[in-house]
């Protein structure tokens, strides 16, 4: 879909793409052969910008594009990287800090998870070998908390999928588009950030690793459901170009959850904490 893609030229936003594509023009190589001045006025520009991307693409450079990109249209870099993207997800402390206490990255095939006192400090080396990570609300919480809390860079392309979902008009929590899209959660359903708090405060204070062991469940399952949810998005967005036919993608399964969550632990605090029920868990 990036060699489809006008939107990140000079000049160009979506209502100029959508003519270009109606005139069919519908690739870098299509604009780049366009007569000077038949496309607009900035052809010789766009000539220039085409070459570069073409060498930003071919060097792996997703960035290139992200940047360049609004947030609701970076989806359009996936189908170039897909099995090259970390999906990521963090939990934190529930304190004005927001001190990370775990995190989860699922590429697609494995999960993993990094917890605080334990292998955190790995995290940094780990999604350094990814080109594009995708979060859900991460522009405005896992990143910039990252960042802060364990002083990396995360220079890589970005894909939160609240912005394309959003622009798809679906709106809401990650749980809440999990499920209009009939992904379950099975024991943690109805678990919650708040509860994720909870149990590493229990954690804290116990040393329990059935404790521990639960809330890296509850990690990694916001990040294993993550591909399925941008491919549902990304055949969508599709569906309102011309290339759907080319670019849509099968749907997969959520992925396997390395993690188990210990049901009386979720009990015993829900009936401390809750009431009974976090976030409506049984």
């Amino acid at each position: 879909m990036l060699e489809q893609t006008f939107c990140h030229l000079s000049g160009i936003g979506e209502v100029t793409e959508r003519r270009l594509w109606e005139r069919g023009v519908t690739s870098w190589d299509g604009l780049a052969d366009t007569a000077p001045g038949t496309a607009g006025r900035n052809t010789a520009l766009w000539r220039d910008e085409l070459s570069l991307s073409r060498e930003r693409l071919a060097a792996g450079d997703a960035a290139f594009f992200s940047d360049r990109l609004r947030p609701g249209d970076t989806w359009r870099i996936f189908p170039a990287f897909q099995g090259k993207v970390a999906y990521v997800d963090i939990e934190t402390d529930g304190g004005p800090q927001q001190i990370v206490t775990a995190v989860a990255l699922y590429d697609g095939q494995n999960a993993r998870t990094y917890a605080r006192g334990r292998n955190l400090d790995d995290f940094a080396a780990d999604i350094a070998r990814y080109p594009v990570i995708v979060t859900y609300n991460g522009r405005c919480f896992d990143v910039p908390v990252l960042t802060r809390n364990l002083g990396i860079s995360l220079p890589q392309a970005h894909i939160d999928l609240r912005c394309v979902l959003g622009r798809l008009g679906i709106k809401g929590g990650l749980k809440s588009c999990e499920k209009r899209f009939g992904i379950g959660r099975g024991d943690l359903d109805g678990v919650d950030g708040y509860f994720a708090v909870i149990l590493w405060q229990e954690y804290e204070r116990t040393g329990d690793e059935a404790v521990l062991e639960t809330l890296l469940a509850y990690n990694a399952a916001d990040v294993i459901g993550l591909e399925t949810l941008l491919i549902h998005a990304v055949n969508a967005c599709l569906l309102e170009t011309p290339f759907a036919h080319l670019h849509s993608l099968p749907v997969p399964r959520p992925g396997h959850n390395p993690h188990q969550p210990d049901t009386s632990v979720l009990r015993r605090l829900a009936g401390r904490y809750l009431g009974g029920r976090p976030g409506g868990w049984r």
